[in-house]
């Protein structure tokens, strides 16, 4: 793990995770950051205690009968499937990086198969992961030692973290366990060290728009998929 991120999320994006209420594409991305950063973790164990003091001196309700027992059986089948055998690796497990956060390998190997990587450019390869939501298109992208992507915009939110290597843009440097958002109107061309590959994790609501003269001729065929 890394102490030495430089770049985190803010302090309302982990305020809505501690509160459960962040969208499930940020929450992924946050929980990736918080595996390296020592110091979030700390400022989301202080919002934790926060909330939990909150919740301590909050009126109590009345809980219905039938709440009650829905939650207790509930409970009981959690404690049945933990009791349970483990279950055998699968082909995705193994491919799970031992260095990627909890919250990347988890999404690796639920989706039960390796991650399938595939070209954008002479740089870049991605690999899209299942999150089970629509909102954002969750994936890896895996830039060569010295690549650079295409200058772009962006159409929509991004978030980012970087897993391995580091990359630069016009802005910083980006090393393990950095954040990054990105928002319409932030162009930049990220650019791989020239010392090793770099692979983040990233969540896209909308595509990115290529800022180059003949950008436009690809724009209409970038897409993203959320799954």
């Amino acid at each position: 793990m890394n102490n030495k991120t430089r770049h985190h999320p803010d302090t309302s994006m982990l305020l809505e995770f501690s509160a459960g209420t962040l969208d499930t594409a940020a929450s992924i991305c946050v929980s990736a950051h918080l595996h390296f950063c020592a110091h979030c973790r700390d400022s989301l164990l202080r919002l934790d205690q926060v909330g939990s003091k909150l919740m301590e001196d909050a009126e109590t309700q009345p809980m219905d009968d039938a709440l009650l027992e829905n939650v207790m059986q509930q409970i009981d089948r959690l404690d049945d499937v933990s009791d349970a055998a483990p279950a055998k690796p699968t082909t995705a497990t193994k491919m799970a990086e031992a260095d990627y956060p909890p919250s990347v390998n988890k999404l690796i190997e639920a989706d039960d198969k390796p991650p399938r990587w595939r070209r954008l450019s002479g740089s870049v390869d991605m690999a899209r992961l299942k999150t089970g939501q629509n909102d954002f298109e969750v994936a890896l992208h895996r830039i060569c030692a010295g690549g650079k992507t295409p200058k772009h915009d962006h159409g929509g939110l991004e978030y980012t973290v970087v897993l391995k290597g580091s990359f630069s843009d016009e802005r910083a440097v980006y090393s393990e366990g950095d954040f990054i958002l990105r928002k319409p109107g932030d162009t930049h061309q990220p650019m791989g060290a020239q010392n090793g590959e770099c692979i983040c994790l990233s969540a896209q609501s909308a595509p990115i728009k290529l800022t180059s003269p003949w950008g436009f001729l690809m724009n209409n065929w970038l897409r993203i998929s959320p799954r």
